[in-house]
This record gives C-alpha cells, sequence and structure tokens, in this order.
C-alpha cells in the first residue's frame, strides 16, 4: 500500500508559493508529499477507496460538500474512513459552510452578528419582508446564498424589492438566503477597520483586509493596542469553538464610534481561506510571510501527529514581525 504523510487538494496550480513551501518543509522533514488536484482526484480516491493507498493527514482547499458528486469531498470522507486526519473534519466542514446553520450558532453563542433574515429554499418567489424587518435591515443591504462562497450570488446593494429578491434566489433554488445588514466600517487612521482574520490549530492571524482592492496587510502589535483591537481575537476564538474548525479565515468589521463601536463578525467561517500570494509591482492578496507561515505550520503539526506527539490548541496570536526602528507602545 502506497502511504503519504501529507496531502493537499489544490486546484490553484503546482508552482504556486503554498505548495512549494509545504513540499519543501515535508521533504526537510522526511514526509512524503502529495498533490491532489482535479486531474488525480478521480484515481486517487479510487485508490484509497480500494485499499491501494492512505493518506496520513490531508488540508483540503476543494471541497464543495453541498455537491453530492463532487470529487474533492468523497476524497475528504474517504481519507477519514480509513483513519486519516482531515484538518476541518468533513461533517464539522459541511455544517459549518452553510451560513445559515452558522448564523444562528453564533447568535446563541452571544458572538456579534449582522441582523438577518434567513429566506428557506421553500419560500414563495413572492416572498417579501415586512415593515419590521425592512426597517431593521436598512437599505442597502445583503443577500448572500447559505452555502455560497468566492462572493457567487452576492448582491450587495439590495433595496427589497420583490423582483430583487427573487433573483437572487434563482442564483441556487435549492439553497437557503441570508438577507442581512450592511455594515460600514469605521476608518481607523486612513484604512478601513475590516478585517481577514486566518484561524490555525488555535493560532489567531489578523490582517487588515481592503474590501475594495483585496489588500491584506498583517496587524501589528501597535495596532492591536492603538486601535483597540483585541476583541478580534476574542470573536475568532469563540467561532472556532462553536463552529469546532480548526483552520479558517473569518471576516469582522469595526463599526460606530464612542459608546456605540462595535465588532461584528460579517464572514462567519471559509474553510478554504485564500492562500494564493500575487507577486509582482502593485499585486494584492494574502500577505507573503502569513501564508509561509501556514505552510509550515501546518506540516510541522502533521509530523508531529505522525509521531505521536502533542501540539496543544492554546490561543496564541501570530502578528507581523517589529520593524528595526522602535515599535514600544
Amino acid at each position: 500500500m502506497k502511504q503519504y504523510d501529507f496531502a493537499v487538494s489544490w486546484n490553484s496550480g503546482s508552482k504556486e508559493n503554498f505548495i512549494k513551501w509545504a513540499r519543501r518543509e515535508c521533504s526537510l522533514k522526511g514526509m512524503k508529499f502529495l498533490l491532489v488536484t482535479e486531474k488525480n482526484v478521480g484515481s486517487v480516491t479510487d485508490d484509497l477507496e480500494k485499499g491501494k493507498l492512505k493518506i496520513r493527514f490531508l488540508l483540503d482547499n476543494e471541497a464543495d460538500y453541498n455537491d453530492q458528486k463532487n470529487l474533492f469531498a468523497r476524497l475528504c470522507y474517504a481519507t477519514k474512513d480509513i483513519g486519516g486526519y482531515v484538518v476541518c473534519d468533513p461533517d464539522d466542514a459541511r455544517e459549518a459552510s452553510n451560513k445559515a446553520i452558522t448564523h444562528y450558532d453564533l447568535v446563541k453563542a452571544n458572538i456579534p452578528v449582522p441582523y438577518t433574515v434567513v429566506v428557506r429554499n421553500w419560500e414563495p418567489d413572492d416572498f417579501s419582508l415586512d415593515k419590521d424587518e425592512l426597517k431593521r435591515l436598512g437599505t442597502p443591504f445583503i443577500i448572500k446564498p447559505a452555502s455560497g462562497f468566492g462572493q457567487k450570488g452576492v448582491i450587495k446593494n439590495a433595496e427589497g424589492t420583490l423582483s430583487e429578491i427573487a433573483q437572487a434566489r434563482h442564483f441556487n433554488r435549492g439553497d437557503d438566503f441570508l438577507l442581512q445588514e450592511k455594515i460600514e466600517p469605521a476608518i481607523l487612521d486612513g484604512r478601513q477597520g475590516w478585517f481577514r482574520i486566518y484561524f490555525l490549530f488555535g493560532e489567531i492571524i489578523p490582517c487588515w483586509w481592503n474590501t475594495e482592492t483585496g489588500e491584506y496587510v498583517h496587524l501589528t502589535l501597535r495596532d492591536i493596542y492603538y486601535f483597540r483591537l483585541l476583541p478580534l481575537a476574542r470573536i475568532v476564538s469563540e467561532i472556532a469553538r462553536v463552529t469546532n474548525m480548526e483552520f479558517f479565515s473569518c471576516e469582522v468589521a469595526v463599526t460606530g464610534k464612542g459608546k456605540s463601536r462595535r465588532f461584528v463578525a460579517i464572514d462567519y467561517v471559509n474553510d478554504q481561506p485564500e492562500l494564493c500570494v500575487r507577486m509582482g509591482k502593485g499585486a494584492r492578496g494574502p500577505v507573503t510571510e502569513v501564508v509561509q507561515h501556514i505552510a509550515e505550520r501546518t506540516v510541522n503539526i502533521a509530523w508531529r501527529m505522525s509521531k505521536g506527539l502533542l501540539f496543544g490548541i492554546y490561543r496564541s496570536i501570530w502578528l507581523a514581525k517589529a520593524k528595526l526602528e522602535d515599535e514600544s507602545i
């Protein structure tokens, strides 16, 4: 039987830096690496199910658990069924990916979320909001599919008309939809108070995130102190506890001023975080150091598991490296 110590399901190209860093770290630790793409996912899954192959540790970045024919989802379950470890158990990931489920879980846990109306897939096409709902949502508001990802099917400036809601729901008639209050972020020293935060086996990696350009900037200790951003860590830790997810990203915004200032979880759980580093002048996207750290730490966790060593799920915050000049607060 062939055995691989570390596998990644990934369709974004074998030359991506994340894959390069993960492959290199595996080599340094003497671990066998397997890249699973759309070209080999069928044969790999077939070999797993026939007992010809074993994956000890799988990091998935492709599974769509809402598609019964999705081969990457089947790969995750095949790995789990033969005793392999899947980062974010498939059953937990399936549930967490549904925003209609996660929304109510977070509300019960007192995690701040936007006011939301959930429209079930069996609601009639002439579904409409009552006056109180429309008042609490405000206009414009957001319409998003419960099981959507990558902002597909999202309407960002809805006014609440019958045709508008019906059109949004036609994106996926089998899915529930969320009508959600639009959160306007506070401006913090010229930046949007909007953050994308990675959670990786207890480690919290917060980044500024620009909703217009997609640019990430790794938070510093000074940022945390000066803008009073420590609640970001509490919110993300609570989301991880409630959803039982080990690796994901989420979006949290700061809105309001003074006594009305609050933190709001916007995009609850993305179990396939953005990991493609964009190189070159003017490039936007995830921070290089952050993505490299995620690749190396994930492989290290897989290695510790293979050796029967404890790695713990202690809460910690991984911030940007201090610059040469004084960074004291």
